[in-house]
C-alpha cells in the first residue's frame, strides 16, 4: 500500500537499495562459505610456507656454522609444520653437521626425496653412528651415478667405510683419487691425509703420503691449513720421538702456528708447547710468558689459557691468573675455574660456589657438579640426592641424558649412568652412543647374560650392522652349552671331514647344535664380506670350535694379519682353545701367558681352564 504513494523515481531507489542489500547478502554468504571450506587449507598454507622460510634461513645459518641460530630456527620451522620436507631437511641437516644421531629418524622420513647434499649427511652421520649398511647405501648412490659427477667428498666416505671395513687397499684407491682430484679442496685433502695415516699400517710409503699432504694442506692460509698444522704440532707434542719421516720439526711448526692468519690463543699456546717440547729447561719461563700474555685477554682466550694450564695440572696458577670476578664473563671460565679449583681438591669452595649460583649454570651441570663435590666431601645422601636431581632435569632431552651419563660413569656413579643411558636410548632408540654407554656398562659386570641383552637390543635397531651382528652372536655362542671337549696333545685331532659328521659335542642338544651352526653360517658371511677383521674370524673359529671342527676352527685364522694392538684378552682366549684343540698345547701355554683371565667372561675362561700352562 506505502508503494502507492512513491513517485516512480522513489520506486527505482528503493528498488536499488534492495538490490544492493540482497547482493551484499549474497557475498557475506559465500564468503562465510569460503572461510569455512577454504579457511584450514589457506591457514595451513600459510603455515607451511612460513615453515619453508624458516628452514631456508636455517640452512644459511648451518652453512656460516652459527649453530645455536641455526637451532632456533630449524626448531621454529619444524614446529610450524613438521609435516613440511623442507623443515624436516633443516632439522636433518642441523643434527647431521653437529654429530648427532637423531638425524637418521629425521632422514628417514624424507624417504627417496634425498639430494645430493642429504646423501653426503646422511652417509657422514650413519657412519658416526656405526650404522654401516646405511652409510653403504648412501655412498652407493652417490657412487653410481644417481647424481651427475662424482665428487671428493664420496671418495672420502667411501675410504672411511672401508676403512670401518679393514679394507685398506680399497681405502687408498678412494684417497689417491681424492689427491688427484684438482676440484679436491683443502679440507678434503686434509681429511684424506687423515685417513691414509690410518691405514698406512706397517706401509711406510702410505704414512709418508699422508704427512705430506698435510704439509702441502699446512702451507695455506685457509683454516683448513691451521687444522692441518695444529694435527701435526698435536702428534709431536704427544710423541717424545718425531714419527718417521715427519715433515716438519718442532721448531717449523711452532713458527708456522704463530704467524699463521687465523691462529687464535688456542693454536699459539699449543705453539708454545712446542717450544717447551724443545726446551725443556725452560717450561716454568714460557707457562710465566703465556699467563702474562693472555691473562687480561677477552673471554675466550683467558678460557683457552686456563684450559691448557689445567691441562698442565698448573692449577693454582688458573686460581691466580683469573680470579673469581674474571671467570664470571663467561661458563667455559667459570667451569675452568670449578675444574681448578677440583684440581687442588678444594672440594668445599666448589660446592659454595655452585650452593649460591654464583654463576648461572644448566641445572644438569650444576647438580652433577653438587653430586661429584658432596661425594669427595662423603656427604652420601647429599650426592645421592644430586645425582638423582641431576637426572630428573636431563628427563626427555637425549643429549643432556648422555652428557649426564658420562660424567656419572666417569664418577663411579654407575646406577645413574645407567638410567641416563637407558633413558637417553628409550628417547631416541637409534642413538648409538646410548646403547654404547649401556654395552659399557654391562661388560663391567661381566655378566654374559647382561652383555648379550644389551647387544640382542641393538641388533634390532641395527639389523644389518656387521659389528653388531657379529658381538651379539658372540655372547650368543659363548651362552651356547656343549663346547666341545678340547683334546689332550696325544689325543688324535678329528679331520674336517670327520668333524662334520660326528655326533653333537657333548651337552649339546640337537635344537642347540643347530643353532651353533646357524652362527658359523652366519660367521662365514662376515668374513667372507670382510675378510681382514679379526672379530669375524674369532667368531668363526669359537663356533667350529664349539661344533668339534676342530682343524677348521684352526683355517679359520690362515691368511690374516694381525695388528698387535688388535689382540685383546678374549681373541687369545679363543686362539690359545682353538691351538690346544689341535694339539698344540705349548703353543696355547705359549699365549696363554699374555691373557689376564680376571679380563675375561666366565665362559671365555671355561674354555681354556684346562689348558696346561
Amino acid at each position: 500500500m506505502d508503494d502507492i504513494m512513491l513517485t516512480d523515481e522513489e520506486l527505482r531507489l528503493r528498488r536499488r537499495r534492495r538490490k544492493r542489500l540482497l547482493i551484499l547478502a549474497a557475498s557475506a554468504a559465500v564468503l562465510i562459505l569460503a572461510v569455512v571450506f577454504l579457511g584450514r587449507p589457506t591457514l595451513h598454507f600459510i603455515k607451511a610456507w612460513q615453515a619453508r622460510r624458516q628452514a631456508r634461513e636455517a640452512m644459511e645459518l648451518i652453512e656460516k656454522e652459527q649453530w645455536n641460530d641455526a637451532r632456533k630456527k630449524a626448531t621454529a620451522a619444524y614446529q610450524l609444520w613438521p609435516n613440511e620436507p623442507e623443515a624436516i631437511r633443516a632439522v636433518a641437516r642441523f643434527l647431521s653437521r653437529t654429530r648427532q644421531a637423531q638425524a637418521l629418524e629425521f632422514w628417514d622420513r624424507l624417504g627417496d626425496n634425498l639430494t645430493r647434499a642429504d646423501l653426503v649427511d646422511e652417509a657422514s652421520v650413519a657412519l658416526l653412528a656405526g650404522d654401516d649398511t646405511r652409510a653403504k647405501r648412501a655412498i652407493d648412490a652417490l657412487l653410481t651415478g644417481k647424481f651427475e659427477g662424482t665428487k671428493p667428498i664420496d671418495r672420502l666416505l667411501a675410504a672411511q667405510l672401508a676403512l670401518r671395513h679393514g679394507a685398506p687397499i680399497e681405502a687408498h684407491e678412494s684417497l689417491q683419487k681424492v689427491f688427484n682430484d684438482p676440484a679436491a679442496t683443502n679440507r678434503e685433502k686434509l681429511q684424506a691425509a687423515l685417513i691414509e695415516i690410518a691405514i698406512s699400517g706397517g706401509s711406510e710409503a702410505w704414512r709418508e703420503e699422508g704427512w705430506s699432504w698435510m704439509k702441502r694442506v699446512g702451507e695455506q692460509t685457509d683454516a683448513a691449513s691451521l687444522d692441518a698444522l695444529t694435527v701435526l704440532a698435536q702428534t709431536l707434542v704427544n710423541q717424545e720421538k718425531a714419527p718417521d719421516k715427519f715433515p716438519l720439526t718442532g721448531p717449523e711448526l711452532s713458527d708456522k702456528l704463530e704467524r699463521h692468519p687465523l691462529a687464535r690463543a688456542p693454536q699459539k699456546l699449543l705453539a708454545i708447547d712446542l717450544k717447551i717440547r724443545e726446551q725443556k729447561e725452560a717450561k716454568a719461563d714460557l707457562i710465566a710468558q703465556a699467563v702474562e700474555r693472555w691473562k687480561n685477554g677477552a673471554p675466550e682466550e683467558m678460557a683457552a689459557l686456563a684450559t691448557w694450564l689445567n691441562g698442565k695440572t698448573e692449577f693454582q696458577r688458573v686460581l691466580d691468573a683469573i680470579p673469581l670476578d674474571k671467570s664470571m664473563l663467561s661458563r667455559d671460565l667459570f667451569l675452568q675455574r670449578l675444574d681448578a679449583l677440583g684440581g687442588l681438591g678444594d672440594w668445599r669452595e666448589i660446592k659454595n660456589l655452585l650452593d649460591r649460583d654464583t654463576f648461572p649454570l644448566d641445572p644438569v651441570v650444576q647438580k652433577m657438579y653438587l653430586a661429584r663435590c658432596n661425594a669427595q666431601l662423603n656427604e652420601k645422601a647429599a650426592s645421592e640426592n644430586n645425582w638423582q636431581r641431576a637426572l630428573e632435569s636431563a628427563h626427555g632431552d637425549p643429549q643432556k641424558l648422555l652428557m649426564l651419563a658420562g660424567y656419572a660413569e666417569k664418577n663411579g656413579a654407575s646406577e645413574i649412568a645407567r638410567a641416563a643411558y637407558d633413558e637417553a636410548a628409550a628417547e631416541a632408540p637409534r642413538l648409538r652412543a646410548a646403547h654404547q654407554g649401556r654395552l659399557r656398562l654391562a661388560e663391567t659386570t661381566r655378566d654374559t647374560k647382561k652383555i648379550h641383552g644389551v647387544l640382542a637390543e641393538m641388533l634390532v635397531n641395527w639389523p644389518n650392522d656387521p659389528a653388531v651382528q657379529n658381538d651379539e652372536a658372540y655372547m650368543r655362542l659363548l651362552l651356547l652349552g656343549g663346547t666341545a671337549a678340547v683334546p689332550s696333545s696325544s689325543d688324535a685331532v678329528p679331520s674336517s671331514s670327520d668333524a662334520s659328521s660326528s655326533s653333537p659335542a657333548p651337552d649339546a642338544s640337537p635344537a642347540g647344535n643347530e643353532e651353533i651352526e646357524k652362527i658359523e653360517q652366519l660367521a662365514r658371511t662376515l668374513v667372507e664380506k670382510e675378510p681382514a677383521s679379526l672379530p669375524h674370524r674369532t667368531l668363526l673359529a669359537l663356533a667350529r670350535l664349539k661344533l668339534g671342527k676342530y682343524s677348521d676352527a684352526m683355517d679359520t685364522y690362515s691368511n690374516i694379519q694381525v695388528a698387535r694392538n688388535a689382540l685383546t684378552h678374549s681373541v687369545l682366549a679363543i686362539h690359545a682353545a682353538v691351538l690346544a684343540a689341535n694339539g698344540k698345547s705349548e703353543d696355547a701355554a705359549t699365549e696363554l701367558r699374555e691373557v689376564d683371565v680376571t679380563r675375561l667372561l666366565p665362559e671365555e675362561a671355561a674354555l681354556i681352564a684346562g689348558i696346561p700352562k
